[in-house]
């Protein structure tokens, strides 16, 4: 009977989380503008090849402008979301009316159709070189997002709501840990009751981390996974696991479909004394170049991608930390930053 008992509440549980999409985006790095350089980094929230909110750290100069209680300058940075208009619709985040006032911070948020829906969300702003101006905050937030989909049940247009966890550091990066969504169209989700990341419930997971699962890779513990992408997982225990992860680079390409992506993997990360990057279908990627910076900005590693793997010897870097992988496109625009450790 106890054991019965058991199963019926963890399959409650369970049911709890069912509707719930969670992608890991392995903590990537999105850097503080540095002279005059901006950042605009476009994110498919739920891998259908259509890009749903962008990321904007943008270095503005004109004026002079009067900024941060009195100060005077002709350039000042603003960070912020923002929804896109693809050829669905017009994606929202929960934000103000203007992207250059501070925006809102969704971590103790219930999102619904009656929330505050505009198309940009301010994280903060600030003078070059100088302290924060306007600011949510050094440390972790939640970014709130209403998709607008299709619902194939009724071929309707719907709304799907969810998250995107990220951290102001004190370097003024942003860091996106990863987002997650409710999969039910026109249904709340609620920030701290379904998900708090990292988590390791029943959900929809681009990883290959998991937790009691039987898998054909080289992680193992109790679940089945045949592939590296993702499964539901149902967990009926807390397993502590210590594990050697890979680093998934999914890169929309801009080709005509199917050829349109193409996945890299970096292996061991953490690394010790050598990291293996493999570049997939390297031919869709030509003109593309790997470059890896230490966190002074000083580089350690570039090539152009042009073979299967690069295998990369790391005694010659500048000793342990936190580096970073850019991927360069052929017009030079860094296409996406991806956080290496060596311990």
């Amino acid at each position: 009977m106890k054991n019965l008992l058991l199963i019926l509440a963890l399959s409650l549980v369970n049911n709890l989380f069912s509707q719930i999409t969670y992608v890991d985006n392995f903590d990537g790095v999105y850097p503080y503008p540095i002279g005059s350089t901006s950042g605009n980094y476009n994110i498919d929230l739920n891998n259908d090849q259509q890009n749903d909110v962008k990321l904007t750290l943008q270095y503005s100069s004109g004026g002079p402008v009067t900024y941060c209680g009195g100060s005077s300058s002709n350039a000042f940075i603003f960070v912020y979301f923002s929804g896109i208009l693809n050829t669905i619709g017009q994606n929202k985040v929960n934000g103000p009316s203007q992207n250059l006032i501070l925006g809102i911070d969704c971590t103790n948020d219930t999102l619904n159709a009656f929330d505050l829906w505009n198309n940009a969300n301010s994280l903060y702003q600030c003078l070059p070189n100088q302290a924060f101006c306007y600011t949510m905050g050094i440390g972790t937030h939640k970014q709130g997002f209403r998709l607008i989909l299709t619902n194939p049940a009724n071929g309707a247009l719907g709304y799907k709501y969810g998250y995107i966890d990220y951290t102001i550091t004190s370097s003024s990066d942003i860091v996106i840990h990863g987002w997650y969504y409710e999969n039910t169209f026109n249904v709340p989700i609620v920030a701290n009751s379904l998900l708090d990341y990292p988590y390791d419930g029943n959900c929809i997971y681009y990883d290959t981390i998991t937790t009691n699962v039987t898998v054909y890779d080289t992680i193992t513990t109790n679940v089945t996974i045949y592939d590296t992408i993702t499964t539901n997982i149902t967990t009926y225990d807390t397993l502590l696991v210590s594990v050697t992860d890979t680093l998934f680079i999914n890169t929309s390409l801009g080709l005509p479909a199917p050829n349109n992506t193409n996945t890299i993997q970096v292996y061991p990360n953490p690394a010790n004394d050598h990291i293996t990057i493999d570049n997939g279908n390297f031919a869709l990627m030509s003109n593309y170049t790997l470059k890896i910076e230490n966190s002074l900005g000083q580089q350690v590693f570039s090539s152009l991608v042009n073979q299967q793997q690069f295998y990369v010897d790391l005694n010659g870097w500048s000793g342990n930390g936190v580096y970073f992988l850019k991927l360069i496109n052929p017009q030079n625009n860094i296409v996406t930053i991806r956080k290496i450790v060596l311990q």
